[in-house]
């Protein structure tokens, strides 16, 4: 009795190939696909200072450090709205100090209003409560709202099935390299104008006005909201209203609106000073101060 012929696998036979491929010829033939995005940044302001007291030697770091870090994640490490895409549903990502998060507004079809009231109002609750608990640790945090596009040209990710090449079973050593992931690039993020711009604002800081313990948002963001949802957000002198019913149901209160250059690109940027979410849409009104821990 003759035995079964090996069989070899290479990385050219796995299915990350065949995406690799795939994305290698859509980019070839123009057929990306461009989507309408909302994102922000968050940082922790004063976590730089504190590395550089430790020497960036982790076992010095003060643990109160990773308490900061800790209720950063729980804060705001988790998506404040979530569907089934083309619905509306956030993707987050944490990088050490910050955390980065978008959603795709696909079309007005997909997009509940209401939704989109409960996420402005949790997202600028979470700011508030994380950036006292910042503030009593000796830290702050500094929010970026922008609007933009993004576009995916390449895979996800990439895993040992990239690297391995075995014949008939891999050893146990090349099972756990197939299991491993490499290159971590969500496609939510790749080539994102609106994250992109929330981050490269945020990084100028208090030399364009952007001072810590603040929230603020950019024209962008405003309009990316209204182009899914046409009269969704009305400028009225210093306030934001977001309605419900054409009736405000958030109202944001801004101290400062100045032009900023980002890299070529100009937009208004709005400090937010306080926020109001009105009786008619939560039974209560409730009003959130955003400018108590200014330095």
């Amino acid at each position: 009795m003759t035995s079964p012929p090996d069989h070899n696998f290479t990385p050219f036979d796995s299915q990350e190939y065949v995406e690799r491929t795939y994305w290698s010829r859509q980019v070839v033939q123009g057929e990306l696909k461009v989507f309408r995005t909302i994102a922000g940044w968050s940082d922790i302001c004063g976590f730089g200072c504190a590395l550089a007291s430790s020497a960036w030697d982790l076992s010095k770091l003060n643990r109160g450090l990773f308490r900061a870090l800790s209720q950063a994640y729980m804060s705001l490490g988790k998506p404040l709205i979530s569907g089934v895409p083309p619905m509306p549903s956030e993707r987050v990502l944490v990088i050490n100090d910050g955390i980065a998060r978008t959603i795709d507004l696909v079309g007005s079809e997909y997009v509940e209003q209401v939704l989109l009231l409960f996420y402005i109002r949790d997202l600028l609750m979470q700011h508030y409560m994380l950036e006292q608990k910042l503030v009593d640790g000796g830290l702050g945090l500094r929010t970026v709202l922008a609007g933009g596009e993004r576009c995916q040209y390449s895979p996800p990710k990439s895993t040992g099935h990239s690297l391995l090449s075995y014949t008939n079973e891999p050893s146990e050593f090349g099972k756990k390299l197939l299991e491993q992931e490499f290159v971590y690039n969500p496609a939510e993020f790749q080539m994102n104008t609106a994250f992109a711009l929330a981050y490269t604002l945020e990084e100028m800081g208090s030399s364009k006005g952007l001072i810590p313990n603040r929230a603020y948002f950019e024209t962008r963001w405003l309009n990316t909201l209204n182009d899914v949802i046409p009269g969704f957000c009305v400028l009225d002198g210093q306030t934001a209203h977001f309605l419900w019913h054409d009736e405000p149901s958030i109202t944001i209160a801004f101290d400062d609106c100045r032009s900023v250059e980002a890299k070529g690109l100009v937009t208004s940027v709005y400090r937010i000073c306080e926020f109001t979410v009105h009786e008619r849409f939560e039974g209560e009104r409730t009003v959130f101060p955003m400018a108590v821990h200014d330095l």
